[in-house]
């Protein structure tokens, strides 16, 4: 699409965008005019109806609000100068009128959808129908808690389902046998009605948890305890949250979670890597040949890294500023294998990086957290991950190579940076290796700072959230 000296528009106003329109600006050379935000006021923000100047365009990036976005513009403004942004395999796709308006016809096949559970919800009320199962909703990929507690529950012979609208996971539990619905078809909506309990780690499917009945449960994992700063998702109230301690209830998801309760039992996920052993169902949707191979040289002189960047929002920042071959060559001197799981779209930026002997490349969707019990060095950022690398007590290098930047378009920290990452801090490649070398043949200087901080975060550091969650929630 031609941006060259228009004058355009964003909205709404959130961290994505704002790290959106600093790339743009740079890749298309447009004019921009500031945002546009029904909710919020700043001297950069304008609601649709208050525009007093000439534009050209107004691009529209939100994932879950996109569509309502521009329903609601298009009542105030020209359709035609209206454009839906999306982020398609790591590039920006821009939808014109047209395709907006098919995608609109999907939206309204989804509100025809829960229309019919609003009703059929209460059609098994009316009926006195004892609701069982067990639901649980996987929007965009099958993640790590939703995982380990739906694994747990069909071991323990409970009546589960797993909804799912990503395919290859979709056809994984499928050939298994196990139960798995297509999120997007009338059965899914078929089950969620039936519930007893529905079961997210996300936030992406929220109007149904609207439409549930006052005799269904709502139980809402979340994906980690949050650094960064994160918006109150004020739409929807759960029954139940569940956390790791009461301090991270208060500092933080409850700020950002609605529930009636917050249970403080752990997170399933952390269950994978502090148990014993694994069996093949631990093991769904984990890399097995990378496993494999984490397994059998812990404990030798053989090291294992893990580096898990957290995701940038912009493909700008998407890009790691390391050197392969030069890190590889690194890693054969001190004789240590690196491993990283990277975003989907950021792992598509690497497609044509060659095999190394020393650097694998973990599947972007899959599961690393049984891989997290044979990793002896953890390297990453911003990302919840290394909370939950608390719990094993070994050591942590932050690569925050843009920190101040990360800062600012994410508003800041949930937490104070420095005093909650407790680890070396690192900016470049040279020191990142230097350091590498050194944590793995030494002590860091932060094992006590670590095993503080994991007191804090956790009030169990056991393996048996899910069994917790099981007894006393879903069959309390």
């Amino acid at each position: 699409m031609e941006f060259k000296d228009k004058r355009v528009f964003i909205a709404p106003y959130t961290p994505k965008t704002t790290m959106f329109t600093t790339e743009l600006q740079e890749k298309y050379n447009f004019t921009f005019l500031g945002f546009l935000d029904n909710f919020q006021e700043g001297d950069t923000l304008t609601k649709p109806e208050d525009i007093a100047q000439d534009y050209d365009l107004v691009l529209i990036l939100s994932q879950n609000h996109g569509n309502a976005i521009y329903e609601d513009f298009s009542k105030k403004l020209p359709s035609q100068k209206l454009i839906k942004v999306e982020i398609l395999n790591g590039d920006y796709r821009f939808l014109d009128h047209k395709e907006i308006l098919s995608s609109l016809a999907k939206e309204r096949g989804k509100k025809r959808k829960q229309d019919f559970l609003r009703t059929f919800t209460k059609i098994l009320d009316w009926f006195h129908y004892k609701r069982g199962k067990i639901v649980f909703i996987s929007k965009g990929s099958i993640t790590s808690n939703n995982k380990a507690l739906f694994i747990h529950c069909y071991k323990e012979g409970l009546d589960v389902s797993m909804l799912t609208d990503n395919k290859k996971q979709y056809e994984e539990l499928g050939a298994l046998h196990m139960p798995v619905v297509w999120l997007e078809s009338w059965r899914a909506y078929i089950l969620i009605a039936q519930a007893k309990f529905t079961i997210q780690d996300q936030a992406n499917l929220t109007e149904e948890i609207n439409l549930l009945s006052p005799k269904q449960k709502s139980l809402q994992m979340w994906h980690g305890i949050p650094l960064k700063r994160l918006n109150k998702l004020t739409t929807v109230s759960y029954d139940i949250l569940i956390s790791t301690s009461d301090f991270v209830n208060e500092t933080t998801l409850s700020k950002v979670i609605e529930a009636k309760e917050y249970k403080d039992y752990g997170y399933p996920r952390n269950d994978l890597f502090l148990k014993e052993a694994h069996d093949s169902l631990d093991l769904l949707f984990c890399d097995k040949e990378i496993y494999t191979f984490a397994k059998k040289n812990f404990g030798s002189k053989h090291k294992i890294a893990l580096y898990m960047p957290t995701h940038r929002e912009s493909n700008k920042a998407a890009k790691i500023p390391l050197d392969f071959e030069a890190l590889n060559n690194y890693l054969q001197t001190i004789n240590t294998t690196l491993i990283l799981k990277l975003h989907h779209f950021v792992q598509e930026l690497y497609t044509q990086e060659k095999d190394y002997s020393n650097i694998l490349f973990h599947s972007t969707h899959g599961d690393v957290y049984p891989l997290l019990k044979y990793t002896d060095i953890l390297i990453t950022d911003y990302s919840s991950v290394y909370f939950d690398f608390l719990l094993l007590g070994r050591p942590i290098i932050f690569f925050d190579y843009d920190k101040e930047e990360y800062e600012v378009n994410m508003q800041g920290f949930l937490y104070d940076y420095e005093s909650f990452t407790p680890g070396v801090h690192v900016r470049d490649q040279e020191t990142l290796q230097e350091m590498l070398r050194y944590t793995l043949n030494s002590q860091d200087g932060f094992q006590e700072q670590r095993e503080k901080l994991c007191r804090k975060l956790y009030t169990f550091k056991d393996s048996f959230a899910s069994q917790k969650i099981q007894k006393e929630i879903l069959y309390g």
